[in-house]
């Protein structure tokens, strides 16, 4: 009877230990894995969410360990398990790996500029290779409206480097220019905020070409009130003759569409004014040019640069070159020289403000250009 008593306590005391280690050799080491919308700096979910928006920028899985292990490995893929929307399914959209090193680990996911398609999603979890935990989520619903608004776009041939505006606005351009600008006022934009620009051929002297993207960039606003795009030819050649035009995107938003054609120089309704410029020299021998709008006390000479394209006969220029306000001199809207001109069909001009003895006064300038008494463009400069 004692034998037996012995075999039952023996048996028990197997019964209890065999789960125990059972146990021990199936624990997970995630604990647990979260979606969230950001993390605290300990790596801790905060604003937890399984339902995400198409334009949420950055998607947390927060994981927290059943023991750290700096050797080990977290490795997160993140699929797109099925999306009507976008037509994918079982697509892995991203992959991360981190360190074990933390009682919580952080893997994320930053979309592109395009929105999330709205679907199901998933994030997959390994440690150390091995399959251990999968996290669902959504998105879907509509996406926040964003605070950044454009205004004032204009499509130019100039711009000034100062202040990033339109030194003359146009929506036609002769198919010989080097550049077309577009300047866009933003409102409202973080310093990280994004504007892109996609410029289309539409039609025109290309033949079977239509509605052909062309090119395409993104312009970061940094704190910036004035942002600019630039498009140029084929080097070499000449820009398409035809229609086109600018549509300006945030967050994949249209904000703006500007329509503007290109044609052949003589088509130009005249006097048109292309390709300012205000520049001048850094060294005596005219090698390299400062083109930043700002320019030193003791430069020599600041030159004005235009192309006038099909001016009538006896067309009347006046070029004034202001002081707006210099504290050094003690002067507002000083009109420091005006040189006068008459020109006749196309020709460059190029006309110059030369300092003489002195240095130039610190202060903000602007030379202004009119044509038959009507102001055609606005340069502002800076001398300091």
């Amino acid at each position: 009877m004692k034998i037996n008593k012995l075999l039952l306590y023996l048996l028990v005391a197997v019964a209890m230990v065999l789960p125990l280690a059972s146990g021990c050799i199936n624990k997970s080491p995630i604990d647990q894995a979260v979606i969230c919308k950001a993390v605290s700096r300990a790596g801790e979910p905060l604003m937890v969410a399984d339902n995400l928006t198409p334009d949420v920028k950055t998607i947390y899985c927060s994981v927290k360990l059943a023991a750290v292990q700096p050797k080990s490995m977290v490795k997160a893929e993140w699929y797109v398990v099925k999306s009507a929307e976008a037509g994918l399914t079982d697509t892995m959209i991203g992959a991360g790996t981190v360190a074990a090193e933390a009682p919580y680990v952080v893997c994320s996911f930053t979309r592109s500029e395009v929105l999330l398609p709205r679907g199901d999603y998933q994030v997959k979890l390994y440690f150390d290779d091995k399959f251990v935990h999968s996290v669902p989520f959504q998105v879907q619903g509509e996406p926040a409206a964003s605070a950044v608004t454009l205004s004032e776009a204009t499509m130019c041939s100039s711009i000034s480097p100062l202040a990033g505006k339109a030194v003359s606005s146009n929506n036609i351009f002769p198919n010989d220019a080097s550049i077309i600008f577009c300047s866009v006022k933003v409102s409202g934009a973080d310093f990280s905020d994004q504007v892109k620009a996609r410029w289309t051929y539409l039609s025109g002297e290309l033949t079977g070409v239509k509605d052909r993207k062309i090119a395409e960039s993104t312009v970061k606003v940094e704190g910036r009130e004035y942002i600019s795009f630039s498009f140029g030819p084929k080097e070499g050649q000449p820009f398409p003759m035809g229609d086109y035009s600018l549509v300006l995107y945030v967050d994949d938003r249209e904000l703006v569409n500007l329509p503007f054609a290109v044609v052949a120089p003589a088509d130009i309704k005249g006097p048109y004014v292309g390709e300012i410029a205000v520049y001048a020299y850094k060294d005596k021998e005219k090698k390299e040019v400062i083109a930043t709008g700002s320019f030193p006390v003791d430069t020599s000479d600041i030159i004005f640069r235009a192309k006038i394209y099909n001016a009538p006969p006896e067309t009347q220029m006046s070029l004034q070159w202001i002081i707006v306000r210099s504290d050094e001199a003690g002067v507002d809207n000083y009109l420091m020289k005006e040189d006068k001109y008459t020109i006749n069909g196309t020709d460059v001009l190029a006309v110059m403000l030369t300092r003489g003895k002195d240095k130039f006064v610190k202060g903000d300038y602007v030379v202004k250009l009119l044509l038959n008494g009507q102001e055609k463009a606005i340069v502002p400069f800076k001398v300091q």
